[in-house]
């Protein structure tokens, strides 16, 4: 990372370290700040105070220049400013509704008999010749519904990192950089020695666990054209790009079931959060309070259990 220059610079280097401390790599925000602090050596600027008009001025579309990239530039400027306020200096707040990322994509959740459905027609796939992901595919979606894996994670093991007599993943290297144990269930276990058995008789431990016969990791893609057949044999419909379902659904579904399963079982929602926020390597609980009330919906008893017990804990989220 280049050294900040400017007024703010001390200020930008401590938000960095502040972020990156936090699990976040932090590169191409980091990146993008640095250009912010040359910005600011173009201003009289006394105190290092982020006012309205540096701000609007950053944030400014330039001529011919798509939304995306003036967006690109907001939305640091703005976790700038809600720190340094954190912080106890003046700083102007770019408002989220101007020039800022927004998640509008809203997973989809699928049911149970949907779930059974996508197993079944997964086992079913037609062999291609040389080809093994009519193997590969109903172990790999199995693991991504029962581990809550993120699909990168579940194509980038090897077999070193697939404990087969304990049943644990070691995850490596995951977003934010973090790595992390992940215990598998008995039948999980079982399909995955039962796999093991057949693809990897003459593998070597540094081999992908889900490795095309050339022996390169099969690829996100790979499994994504695979897991649109399976869609449509399961009379699930596909509703257009960028709307899916996609297989990171699959870690979503996940997360919603395992939390409707510890409510159903009377464990304290409280905290139960942390625990599967651990085991699905998000930074802080708050990734994973937004997979809750994106079943507001479906389990409204989730929400009521969550709003009397810890509702002071967990925000509202508004999804747009």
């Amino acid at each position: 990372m280049k050294a900040f220059i400017g007024i703010f610079a001390e200020w930008l280097t401590k938000f960095v370290d502040f972020k990156r401390s936090l699990g976040y790599k932090y590169k191409t925000e980091a990146d993008e700040l640095y250009r912010f602090s040359k910005f600011t050596t173009t201003f009289s600027l006394n105190k290092p105070i982020l006012t309205k008009e540096l701000v609007q001025a950053w944030c400014a579309k330039r001529i011919h220049e798509e939304v995306r990239n003036s967006r690109r530039r907001a939305y640091p400027i703005r976790q700038f400013a809600l720190y340094l306020n954190s912080m106890g200096l003046d700083a102007y707040i770019l408002p989220p509704n101007k020039n800022t990322c927004h998640y509008t994509f809203i997973p989809y959740i699928f049911t149970h008999s949907e779930i059974e459905r996508i197993f079944a027609n997964s086992d079913r796939l037609c062999p291609h010749r040389n080809s093994t992901l009519p193997l590969i595919v109903p172990v790999i979606l199995r693991m991504i519904y029962s581990c809550g894996l993120r699909i990168s994670e579940a194509v980038s093991l090897q077999n070193k990192h697939v404990n087969l007599q304990e049943g644990i993943l070691e995850v490596k290297n995951s977003k934010f950089g973090k790595d992390r144990l992940v215990p598998m269930s008995e039948s999980m276990t079982d399909l995955c020695r039962q796999y093991y058995q057949i693809l990897h008789r003459h593998s070597s431990q540094d081999d992908y666990f889900f490795m095309k016969s050339d022996h390169q990791p099969v690829t996100r893609d790979n499994v994504y054209r695979r897991f649109r057949e399976i869609l449509w044999e399961s009379g699930i419909p596909h509703r257009g790009k960028g709307t899916g379902p996609r297989v990171h659904d699959l870690r979503h579904t996940f997360a919603v079931h395992t939390l409707k399963r510890a409510v159903d079982r009377g464990i304290d929602v409280y905290c139960a959060l942390p625990i599967l926020s651990t085991y699905m390597g998000h930074v802080s609980v708050t990734a994973t309070e937004q997979y809750v009330r994106l079943t507001a919906d479906a389990f409204p008893d989730i929400c009521a259990i969550l709003d009397k017990t810890c509702g002071h804990v967990i925000p509202e989220v508004a999804w747009e």
